[in-house]
């Protein structure tokens, strides 16, 4: 007979995670922040400054804010492009969800806003009845 060979099994969350999540999109999604904040404070203008201004794109305030914008833009698509992996399980999930139509939602609303108003009106009479209270608490102090 054959010995039988024990195989180790992986752990699964950490298969999901380098199947669905590898480490290069949270990388590009780190980077993708960076770039973006740093766009930022090109445009802005007050905390980095471009101090080298004899290179053809850096001659005028005008260029200097065009190339924020596309620095901001491409960290904003690296971003986006990071984190999307994210929400497509979300998007699957949502198309099976059954939404309840008009009717229910005009019914629960009219409820909630219901208990909030007799929630509001218990509050308003306790706040009434305590009123003498508290200007004879004041009295004595």
């Amino acid at each position: 007979m054959a010995n039988k060979v024990e195989e180790k099994k992986p752990n699964k969350v950490l298969e999901i995670l380098r199947k669905e999540y590898p480490f290069e999109k949270i990388l590009l999604g780190v980077l993708g922040v960076i770039v973006l904040v740093l766009g930022v404070y090109i445009l802005e203008g007050l905390r980095l400054t471009i101090r080298y201004t004899d290179l053809w794109i850096f001659d005028s305030p005008a260029k200097i804010t065009a190339f924020s914008i596309f620095v901001i833009v491409i960290g904003a698509v690296s971003l986006i492009i990071a984190i999307w992996p994210f929400f497509v399980p979300s998007i699957a999930e949502m198309k099976k969800v059954s939404w309840p139509g008009r009717e229910m939602i005009v019914n629960h609303s009219a409820r909630v806003f219901g208990f909030i108003l007799l929630l509001a009106l218990l509050f308003f009479i306790l706040d009434f009845g305590f009123l003498p209270l508290k200007a004879y608490l004041l009295e004595i102090s």
